[in-house]
């Protein structure tokens, strides 16, 4: 892929900058948009060697992509090219790496550890892509009904963002009916895309912002709390256990990581942080000093055993005597967890104990 890349950077460059004596009758299109496209498609393909050699899935729907995108851009300028041979070399260069890539495509299965969106964010630029799409391709189609007309790539995708960012400069002016309705459905699309984007990409990093501001507030409250108790992770198998708690009006402060859990313990009436439990300063600011009591119940162990690193570096620090109760998942890592807490309560164990006794009876 990277040489590859090199190549097809070459050819660009060598299209865009000595297009005149090596191309015959060409349009400005083939000439300009063809070289273009073939240099971003280069360097994009020289980027993504690193992300190739890793074996990452999304490495290698972008080589998919790029290798198509590098077809098409030769395809462009092919019928002018007075040097057929360079754009067969590059043809053939393209299916080459293509048919590789199909054919180990199972050896691509590591996710990505640079990029990673969530399903909101993938369908908000799918919706800027189409957006963008339809208005190119829309605004050179009717390239005629335009004062001054649009003939070009670079002319149609700056009518478009110009259109979808609902700027208006007024340079390019719709001047039929079909225009005029086109431009509004391009404008309609570029504000519901462009909003669902905000909204997707800046909405978590408000909500963050906001759920640091409540913890404070929150922390204010119980700051006269005394002998609570304090509930690192959630897992189901105590939530009847703090149901009761709660029932018998004893203080509780849950902390977990997932917003939405967070959310649903908060509707039900609990005093909820946000945040890592493995925290020290977390740790303090939810009274930790003060608390009687620390249950670890989170479902993943690895986990558990942080949160129960940091609270025993915790405790000896200042020299605390709460008791501190683990809940582990999974028998095998229960020594490790033995060491630095009060108290292992082994889920798995329980519900073994729990069928033999059924089986007796």
């Amino acid at each position: 892929m990277l040489i590859l890349g090199i190549y097809i950077l070459s050819l660009g460059i060598v299209s865009v900058i000595f297009g005149r004596t090596l191309l015959e009758t060409v349009s400005f299109f083939q000439l300009h948009v063809g070289g273009t496209a073939s240099i971003f498609t280069g360097i994009f393909m020289i980027l993504l060697g690193n992300g190739l050699r890793a074996r990452t899935r999304i490495s290698w729907y972008i080589a998919i992509f790029l290798i198509l995108a590098s077809l098409l851009s030769i395809l462009v300028r092919v019928r002018g090219f007075s040097l057929v041979y360079l754009d067969a070399i590059g043809i053939s260069a393209d299916i080459l790496m293509l048919s590789l890539l199909l054919k180990y495509r199972k050896e691509y299965i590591f996710p990505s550890r640079i990029i990673y969106l969530p399903v909101e964010a993938k369908l908000a630029l799918a919706a800027i892509s189409v957006a963008v799409i339809y208005g190119v391709a829309g605004t050179l189609f009717l390239g005629n009904q335009f004062n001054p007309p649009v003939h070009d790539l670079y002319t149609a995708v700056y009518y478009t963002f110009v259109v979808l960012t609902t700027t208006g400069f007024g340079d390019i002016l719709p001047v039929t009916d079909t225009a005029r309705l086109f431009t509004v459905s391009v404008s309609v699309l570029g504000i519901a895309s462009f909003l669902g984007a905000m909204t997707t990409f800046v909405g978590p990093v408000l909500q963050q912002r906001m759920s640091k501001v409540v913890n404070v507030m929150e922390s204010m409250e119980f700051t006269g709390f005394g002998d609570h108790s304090i509930v690192c992770g959630y897992t189901p198998l105590c939530s009847e256990f703090l149901k009761s708690m709660k029932s018998m009006n004893i203080p509780i402060v849950i902390i977990v990581r997932d917003m939405e859990l967070a959310t649903a313990l908060k509707n039900e009436g609990y005093i909820v942080y946000r945040e890592h439990a493995d925290n020290i300063d977390v740790l303090r600011e939810v009274g930790l000093k003060k608390a009687k009591h620390v249950y670890i119940c989170s479902p993943d162990d690895g986990y558990n055993l942080l949160v129960a690193l940091t609270i025993q570096k915790f405790k000896k620090q200042e020299h605390l005597k709460c008791k501190v109760t683990a809940i582990v998942n999974s028998s095998k890592n229960a020594e490790k967890l033995e060491d630095f807490c009060d108290e292992i309560i082994d889920a798995s164990r329980v519900l073994n104990d729990y069928i033999l006794k059924i089986k007796q009876d």
